[in-house]
């Protein structure tokens, strides 16, 4: 196992094998963002993308919360500078840009990306989950996206991603409401995978991960951006592109080393080639 701490300190990447874990590292402010930890949390996301040997990628959050929304320091430090003009729209949109790129790496890198959550989820915290391929909850976590309690709006991808994981209906009511939510009403809904007993939320995502990381790398990369892709195309194209992934697969290495370790009834050793 290796751990590197970013520069702040508020960013922790971790390997064990083939799975790493990008933890946010702030818990006495219940990892309240700030924008260095966006800063920071890109910059893991794109050298773990880079990283061949690694298959899945868990995000988690120390001590009692998961993300508890943008720190408030910062916010009331933005909204003074907006209304006395110190802070500029060129400066707001780079800030966004610099949170919208943790959305597109976790959508770009090559392998599953699972949020571990318990306690406290707010605003860009869920947009993470929302963001992510799977996410494990805690009984205590408690999700939030009020932003129509402050007069800005939602980012991160969120408006089209939240829809296509709950439905079009259920995220006109989140986002209208701006009310909060149970973690059994996140698994109800189908943003949570799994509903796990207080404690065990990095339990359960680690065995995801594990399982995952044996499975054929190749594949699991291809069904990530199969089914990115097919969100966006008609149907006609999916069954296009479907057919050049599969034959790519089928001619991988690692496919003739799942065909025969099927029928000499052992494990696979997949290489991801």
């Amino acid at each position: 196992m290796s751990e590197k701490k970013s520069k702040s300190g508020l960013v922790v990447v971790r390997k064990e094998g083939h799975v790493a874990w990008l933890i946010f590292n702030r818990p006495e402010k219940s990892n309240a963002f700030l924008m260095v930890m966006w800063e920071e949390a890109g910059d893991a996301l794109e050298e773990l993308g880079k990283d061949p040997n690694i298959r899945c990628l868990v995000i988690a959050g120390n001590g009692r919360a998961f993300l508890a929304g943008h720190d408030v320091t910062e916010i009331r430090e933005h909204s003074r500078g907006i209304a006395d003009g110190s802070v500029t729209k060129e400066q707001l949109f780079g800030w966004q840009q610099t949170a919208q790129r943790v959305t597109r790496l976790i959508r770009s890198v090559p392998f599953p990306v699972i949020a571990a959550v318990q306690g406290w989820c707010v605003g860009g915290g869920t947009e993470i989950c929302i963001g992510c391929d799977l996410v494990v909850a805690s009984m205590n976590a408690q999700f939030g996206c009020p932003e129509v309690t402050l007069s800005i709006t939602m980012t991160n991808g969120t408006t089209k991603m939240l829809a296509q994981k709950v439905g079009i209906a259920r995220a006109r009511e989140i986002a209208y409401l701006g009310e909060w939510w149970t973690a059994a009403d996140a698994y109800r809904i189908g943003l949570v995978n799994r509903l796990v007993p207080v404690g065990k939320e990095r339990e359960e995502a680690a065995k995801m991960a594990d399982v995952i990381a044996r499975r054929a790398p190749i594949s699991v990369r291809f069904h990530k951006e199969m089914i990115d892709r097919a969100a966006e195309a008609p149907l006609s194209e999916v069954l296009m592109f479907e057919s050049e992934y599969y034959l790519k697969a089928s001619f991988s290495k690692d496919s003739i080393e799942g065909t025969n370790a099927w029928f000499e009834d052992r494990e696979p050793n997949f290489k991801g080639v």
